[in-house]
């Protein structure tokens, strides 16, 4: 795998006004080392190569972030000339979240920076990153229990978290889900369940893709549902599963957890979708990140920033979410098991 890291703080400077790292912006993952000196321009959700037409070489094209992949606005300012690309994005009250690019060759310095960052079409940037990519390595963790053949049920969490961030929702939640799933099923769960430990999940879904990647065909036929648990403690927490899931699984988790789950959509988010495009049935819980919750406010204001702790984590929040993981799991080994 590609690994990254930024080997001194960044700085980045607006009209002449210095910005604070993670509280005003914050370096993605995969973002080329280098310095940039050049006039901000807007390029409107920059998903296009066309909007790009405006921008002169060496200028740093001003966008958001959505729409698209953060990697395809990315290269389109690359391949037009430009010496940077800042992202606007909407912060939490504890700073920036850590993002990727996801792949290591885009070759251009990315910054995310705050929306309350006043910004203007024209204003000089200075941005300098010092980061280097190279090869890595990282490990996933398979347990199963129960009968060593027939169908699986699978369920799974990641174990790495972003840079400067204990990761304790993000996904210390999740692990620790599967941990109690596994010490309550003990020798003998009611099927063949195995629960996946995934690495490399914020680099890119690396872990999880090279886990399906490495299944022959038969292997993958044998995982009847995969199951993803990636934050279940979120402390502003809307209980919900994924939109985008199998809808029969997802009916399933209603019934474990019943109450005023709500539908959201994943995408390539997290590990789920390295079993959907293998095929496999998926769905999965999940309590919140940036997303509005109540009173308006983030779910998880402390999405990928350091704040993530042990103390952020809402146990009146996680336990029935946990309980809900252990029941569909224990329901659907129980099914594929007669």
């Amino acid at each position: 795998m590609a690994a990254w890291r930024e080997r001194s703080p960044a700085r980045l400077t607006v009209g002449g006004t210095p910005l604070k790292p993670i509280q005003d912006f914050r370096i993605p993952a995969y973002s080329a080392a280098g310095s940039v000196d050049g006039a901000l321009r807007a390029v409107g959700d920059g998903c296009q190569r066309e909007d790009f037409a405006a921008l002169r070489p060496g200028e740093v094209a001003f966008t958001g972030f959505g729409t698209c992949f953060l990697w395809r606005k990315a290269v389109n300012a690359k391949r037009a000339g430009a010496g940077g690309l800042i992202a606007q994005t909407s912060p939490s009250s504890r700073g920036v979240a850590f993002a990727t690019l996801v792949v290591p060759t885009v070759g251009l310095p990315v910054a995310m920076m705050s929306r309350r960052v006043p910004a203007r079409d024209g204003d000089r940037i200075q941005l300098t990153v010092d980061s280097t990519a190279g090869r890595g390595t990282t490990q996933d963790v398979i347990a199963e229990i129960g009968p060593s053949s027939g169908p699986v049920t699978m369920a799974g969490a990641h174990l790495d978290s972003v840079p400067d961030g204990p990761g304790v929702n993000d996904d210390g939640s999740g692990v620790a889900t599967l941990l109690e799933v596994a010490r309550t099923f003990g020798p003998r769960p009611p099927g063949r369940v195995r629960l996946g430990f995934f690495g490399a999940e914020e680099e890119g879904l690396i872990g999880s893709r090279a886990y399906v990647r490495s299944l022959a065909d038969d292997q993958r036929r044998e995982i009847q549902a995969y199951l993803n648990f990636d934050m279940l403690g979120s402390p502003n927490a809307v209980a919900a599963v994924y939109s985008d899931g199998d809808p029969r699984l997802g009916r399933l988790l209603r019934r474990a957890r019943p109450g005023s789950e709500r539908a959201v959509l994943v995408g390539n988010r997290s590990d789920a979708s390295a079993f959907q495009e293998g095929g496999v049935p998926v769905n999965g819980l999940y309590s919140g990140a940036e997303e509005p919750g109540p009173g308006g406010k983030p779910r998880d204001p402390c999405y990928h920033l350091p704040c993530d702790t042990f103390d952020n984590v809402d146990m009146g929040s996680l336990l029935p979410m946990a309980r809900a993981a252990a029941r569909a799991l224990y329901l659907l080994a129980s099914a594929q098991a007669k």
